[in-house]
């Protein structure tokens, strides 16, 4: 099921060409998205990639967007301000029926968050490994340290 079917950036312009977005969002096609099955977006470092995944999290409020608050209160969030003036098309339901809205769970989910995740399972098979190598190792030390009487010695 595809939740998001088309979205089209902000054509809107500012007077500053150096402020972010708009700085790294100009001259850039394309200004709509069709979303299928599997969408890739690719591109250069500093392309813009994160940047309009980022702003379709915060189209659609997704859990997960990356907080762009201003840093001197009463100035206008640019971020903010791009994000809504963008437009986006809901896809369908398995039953053929437009969506309304993104599903309540739906998330934002970074590279750096995967690869996070991804070595945190590694650093707990890792772990795990020691574990294991830790208890085998006592218990052959178990097995050859004996008491005076000869009888073995128990941890």
């Amino acid at each position: 099921m595809i939740y998001l079917k088309t979205f089209k950036l902000s054509d809107s312009k500012i007077t500053n060409n150096n402020i972010y977005p708009y700085n790294v969002l100009q001259n850039k096609e394309p200004d709509i998205f069709i979303f299928d099955n599997i969408t890739v977006l690719y591109g250069n470092n500093g392309s813009g990639k994160s940047t309009i995944l980022n702003i379709i999290a915060h189209k659609l409020n997704l859990k997960g967007k990356e907080r762009s608050n201003p840093k001197v209160i009463g100035t206008l969030d640019y971020f903010e301000d791009y994000a809504s003036k963008c437009e986006c098309e809901l896809g369908e339901n398995e039953n053929g029926r437009k969506l309304t809205r993104i599903p309540e769970n739906s998330r934002y989910i970074k590279s750096e968050e995967i690869l996070y995740e991804i070595r945190k399972v590694q650093q707990d098979a890792v772990l795990q490994e020691s574990i294991e190598s830790n208890l085998a190792r006592e218990r052959g030390i178990q097995k050859i340290i004996k008491s005076k009487n000869g009888v073995n010695w128990r941890m």
